[in-house]
């Protein structure tokens, strides 16, 4: 009897397993950021030039309406606080998500800037990257074209 408990167990396991979305370590695929797309041609990257940030990242499924994808940039790496943000929703049209934040002016010349994908609310976040710390964006001419990776 327990032995066949088991045995039901287990295949209502393997059923439910056969219908349940791909998962990120901590949400869905599509809140799975990627360093680059599905083919490695392209990165996840950023870019600074004086007043604008502009942000473009790939996911490992196509984007979810239920899912917010945020840039956040600091103005010193080791800032805690934001000073800009750009989000979008997921509209389910691909696996890239672009995001630029204009009127965003520091003294030093750089910036700081990670992505993070949320739920709607913005209350849990599923991915970030870099998973610590972020990028570096400088306006000087000496980021690579393109911006930096993600």
């Amino acid at each position: 009897m327990i032995r066949r408990g088991l045995a039901a167990a287990a295949a209502a396991a393997m059923l439910i397993g056969a219908f349940a979305l791909p998962v990120a370590a901590a949400g869905p695929a599509c809140a799975d950021i990627q360093s680059a797309n599905a083919d490695a041609t392209e990165l996840s990257r950023a870019a600074y030039d004086g007043s604008q940030v502009a942000g473009r990242f790939f996911l490992a499924a196509d984007s979810c309406k239920q899912i917010t994808y945020r840039l956040v940039i600091l103005d010193d790496e080791g800032d805690a606080t934001p000073i800009a943000t750009g989000s979008v929703r997921g509209d389910g049209s691909g696996p890239v998500v672009e995001i630029f934040i204009s009127g965003v002016t520091v003294t030093d010349g750089d910036v700081c800037a990670y992505v993070e994908s949320t739920n709607k609310r913005g209350t849990k976040t599923f991915d970030r990257a870099p998973a610590d710390g972020c990028v570096v964006l400088l306006d000087d001419g000496t980021s690579p074209a393109g911006g930096k990776g993600f």
